[in-house]
C-alpha cells in the first residue's frame, strides 16, 4: 500500500507515497495499480480499493483526490476498480476503470469523467472491452488499451465509438500471435507495443 522510488543503482526504496498502512485516509493507499508522473514530477496513482486516483506532489505526506472519490459506483463521477492510468499533455487523466468495462477520462479539475473507450458494458465486441488493464496514449492521442479478458490489445482513436485489435485477439493461448491475459503496456518511438503477458509468463 505505497509507492517506492528507487533511484539508478539502489540497493533500497524510498516510500514517496502511502506507506502509512492500508486505508482510505490522505496519506493512505490501498492496491494502488497503476501509477504516471507528469513533467513537474506529480505522481498520479490508482488507488484500486478506494476507487479513487491520488495526486502526490513532489515531498507531499498526503495525496489529493482528482477523479474518483465518491465511493464504488458506474456513475460519471465514480470508479471501480481503477488500475491503469495514462496522462496527456493537456493534464487530462485517463482512467482504466476495470469493472465498469470503461476508460474514463477526467480533464484538470473536472468533478466527473466521460468514457472515451468501451462503456457499453462487459463483452468482446469492437466497442467493448473487458477487464482493461494497463493503458498507454500515442503522440497523436490514440489510447492502447490492455483488455485482458479478450485477450487483446485494443487500439481507440481520438473520439472512435469502436476499438480495432492490433495485437492478440486469437483466443487465450501461448502460440506467437496469442495473449493470455495481458497486464502491463506500453509503446516505444517508433510504435512498437511491449506486452506484459501475464498468465505466459513474458514480455511480448
Amino acid at each position: 500500500h505505497r509507492i517506492q522510488k528507487w533511484a539508478p543503482g539502489a540497493t533500497e526504496g524510498v516510500t514517496v507515497a502511502g506507506g502509512n498502512g492500508q486505508g482510505s485516509a490522505a496519506n493512505q493507499l490501498s492496491y494502488p495499480r497503476g501509477i504516471a508522473l507528469d513533467a513537474s514530477g506529480n505522481l498520479y496513482i490508482s488507488d484500486g480499493s478506494n476507487d479513487r486516483i491520488q495526486k502526490w506532489a513532489p515531498g507531499a505526506t498526503e495525496g489529493i483526490t482528482v477523479a474518483g472519490g465518491n465511493g464504488q459506483g458506474s456513475a460519471a463521477n465514480q470508479l471501480k476498480g481503477p488500475g491503469g492510468i495514462a496522462l496527456d499533455a493537456s493534464g487530462n487523466i485517463y482512467i482504466s476503470d476495470i469493472l465498469n468495462y470503461r476508460i474514463q477520462k477526467w480533464a484538470p479539475g473536472a468533478t466527473e469523467g466521460i468514457t472515451v473507450a468501451g462503456g457499453n458494458g462487459k463483452g468482446s465486441a469492437a466497442n467493448q472491452i473487458d477487464f482493461p488493464m494497463g493503458i498507454v496514449l500515442d503522440a497523436s492521442g490514440n489510447l492502447y488499451i490492455a483488455d485482458g479478458s479478450n485477450h487483446r490489445i485494443q487500439k481507440w482513436a481520438p473520439g472512435a465509438t469502436e476499438g480495432v485489435t492490433v495485437a492478440g485477439g486469437n483466443g487465450q493461448g501461448s502460440a506467437a500471435n496469442q495473449l493470455h491475459y495481458p497486464a502491463g503496456i506500453t509503446l516505444d518511438a517508433s510504435g512498437n507495443i511491449y506486452i506484459a503477458d501475464m498468465y505466459n509468463d513474458r514480455i511480448q
